[in-house]
């Protein structure tokens, strides 16, 4: 158990990981910060956290842990906060949809961060951002990605990993680069998709009321697109070149489905068939 956590950031994420902190008594005490200050009431009032920050910063600076959860746009100002308050012996995570732009942040801002910050990106959310939303199971077997450099101190991995378990996470490590890369092919490339799909059917013209004649598969793949479009905005603004190439991939991708389309022979079924038969040995 840590003597005091702090959580940069109560939207939905942060609040939810502060309702699990406290059902799991991994802290004696979870402080906060937020911009919106409606967000701190709300976390108080519903004693998801003990005490909240203004700008004095009084709590960060005597907080054991420290968990970012703010949009990736945020977070030179927050390194910055975070290196003038912070006690020495600090640790510092987040739970970032990407982590290389991190790095490159951390080495303007914080200079000892192989020794206090290593990334964390547990693979669950919902599509709400705002803290009313939040759940106290929701990390509950979640996956987390914990990204460590080659420079980050192995004491450091043992903590951050020994807190994620504690919150009944599985936890898988991976390089920084290497996430971005994977993330934007699995995460931010089929977010984009859901978006583009979602556009397409809604402007079509050729019916009025699109809601009568679309089932439950449209409703799984548009629910993506209910995602907050500040934060996919910001998410994309920092892993440009891995989703760029992955758009070109599914671009090239669809014209190979299209050219099969066109031709009217066996060569779709066929790849169609595949695909499934790939996903059934998984």
């Amino acid at each position: 158990m840590y003597n005091s956590i702090y959580i940069f950031g109560l939207g939905m994420m942060g609040g939810s990981l502060a309702s699990s902190i406290k059902s799991k008594k991994l802290a004696k005490k979870i402080y906060a910060y937020d911009k919106n200050i409606s967000s701190l009431k709300y976390a108080k009032e519903k004693k998801l956290v003990s005490d909240y920050d203004d700008k004095d910063f009084k709590y960060l600076s005597e907080s054991d842990f420290i968990i970012i959860c703010a949009p990736m746009s945020a977070y030179k100002n927050i390194f910055n906060i975070i290196n003038k308050y912070k006690k020495s012996d600090a640790i510092i995570t987040d739970i970032g949809s990407t982590k290389q732009n991190i790095i490159n942040i951390l080495k303007l801002t914080i200079v000892d961060h192989e020794e206090c910050f290593i990334g964390s990106h547990p693979l669950t959310g919902k599509e709400t951002s705002t803290i009313i939303a939040y759940e106290k199971n929701l990390f509950d077997k979640a996956v987390v990605l914990i990204t460590p450099t080659e420079k980050t101190k192995k004491k450091l991995v043992k903590k951050v990993s020994r807190f994620w378990k504690a919150m009944k996470c599985k936890v898988t490590m991976i390089s920084p680069k290497l996430h971005d890369l994977v993330l934007s092919e699995t995460s931010h490339l089929p977010h984009l998709v859901s978006f583009a799909l979602v556009n397409i059917i809604l402007n079509t013209q050729s019916i009025k009321n699109i809601k009568d004649y679309t089932g439950g598969g449209f409703r799984d793949f548009a629910r993506l697109a209910h995602s907050d479009g500040v934060m996919w905005s910001d998410i994309c603004g920092t892993n440009e070149k891995n989703i760029v190439t992955s758009i070109n991939m599914l671009i090239k991708e669809l014209g190979l489905i299209k050219n099969m389309v066109k031709s009217n022979d066996k060569s779709l079924r066929l790849y169609l068939s595949g695909i499934k038969a790939k996903l059934d040995k998984k």
